[in-house]
């Protein structure tokens, strides 16, 4: 009786933390990887921040090869940094990008400058 008990309550306990232990990796740990890289390219990180995109990526698909053999920790690890590299990407590609309007409007300026020289002499700018 003591060992039918034993058995009825200790194989599907067991069985409970076999399949514990082999619980996937949930894909969607990537999710936030993903979106970033995805919020890089889209601002121009291609053209301005192209090193940093492709680290993203690597990593990216290193966290993937991890979910797929069950690495939760490394997983994790490589979608974090990948995430990180894609923010990184992000940023320098805004201040390339403010770079460029910052010198777009100096020339401007600069333009202005000389309509108002032609026109009222230099004396109108140096005041």
């Amino acid at each position: 009786m003591k060992r039918l008990l034993a058995t009825t309550i200790g194989l599907p306990a067991l069985l409970l933390m076999a399949a514990c232990a082999t619980t996937p990796v949930d894909p969607g740990l990537l999710d936030n990887a993903r979106v970033a890289i995805e919020q890089a390219e889209q601002a121009g990180a291609g053209e301005y921040s192209p090193l940093e995109l492709r680290f993203a990526h690597e990593r990216l698909a290193r966290a993937e090869t991890f979910v797929d053999n069950d690495d939760d920790t490394m997983a994790r690890r490589m979608a974090e940094q990948a995430e990180v590299e894609a923010q990184l990407a992000l940023a320098r590609t805004r201040a390339a990008l403010a770079r460029a309007e910052l010198a777009r409007k100096q020339r401007e300026l600069e333009q202005i400058e000389t309509d108002i020289r032609e026109v009222f002499g230099a004396e109108a700018v140096e005041q």
